[in-house]
């Protein structure tokens, strides 16, 4: 969350403040500054910077609510591939996911799952044939245009959540564009996508 001072409100505030402490001071004695003004400069003050303070903090949530709620909607968007990797490997090596899962909550929470997904490609051999790999590639590109739309969505998050996204469309990309594939390419872009999800996952807002 950032820093309420860090508003511009807030030092336009205390300098008008300051502006006026000079002009009091030199249009009165400083009696009159110590017995009636300063009282009254500090009370205004306090309220001034707890009202503008409590402002600060509702509109910083209100964004961070915000960037949450896109972040999760671009996981959902993209959460697909994570079945259609799931599915490659070999039966036992399987993740066990919710079923009607995208991108399940518990992976936008901590990402235990895309880790152990992540682990199990890297250490596993994939279980697919020339066919499925066909049938995966069609998947993909019926997804592009999607995928492509959301890219102006990541950029709404942060610098760093639009290049990972941006690395991840790159790799879908290349995934439906490759001719020949075999298990060995599959395999070997399915764990650098999973490296780029992870990624993703794990920056913060």
């Amino acid at each position: 969350m950032k820093n309420p001072l860090r508003n511009p409100i807030i030092p336009a505030f205390a300098g008008l403040l300051g502006l006026l402490l000079f002009w009091f001071s030199v249009e009165s004695g400083p009696d009159d500054i110590v017995g009636s003004l300063v009282p009254e400069l500090i009370g205004f003050c306090l309220e001034g910077i707890f009202f503008i303070g409590i402002f600060s903090w509702l509109q910083q949530k209100k964004d961070d609510d915000r960037k949450r709620e896109l972040k999760q909607s671009l996981a959902g968007a993209i959460g697909f591939t994570r079945q259609l990797i799931n599915s490659s490997l070999p039966p036992d090596q399987r993740v066990a996911l919710a079923s009607q899962d995208s991108w399940t909550r518990q992976a936008r929470t901590n990402g235990t799952q895309l880790k152990t997904l992540h682990a199990r490609v890297i250490a596993g051999e994939l279980n697919v044939s020339a066919d499925e790999i066909q049938a995966m590639q069609q998947l993909l590109r019926a997804r592009l245009s999607t995928l492509d739309s959301l890219l102006s969505v990541s950029a709404e998050l942060s610098h760093a959540h639009l290049s990972a996204y941006t690395l991840i469309l790159n790799e879908i990309h290349r995934l439906t564009e490759h001719e020949h594939f075999d298990s060995a390419e599959l395999k070997t872009s399915f764990a650098d996508l999973m490296s780029l999800l992870v990624s993703f996952n794990t920056e913060p807002l």
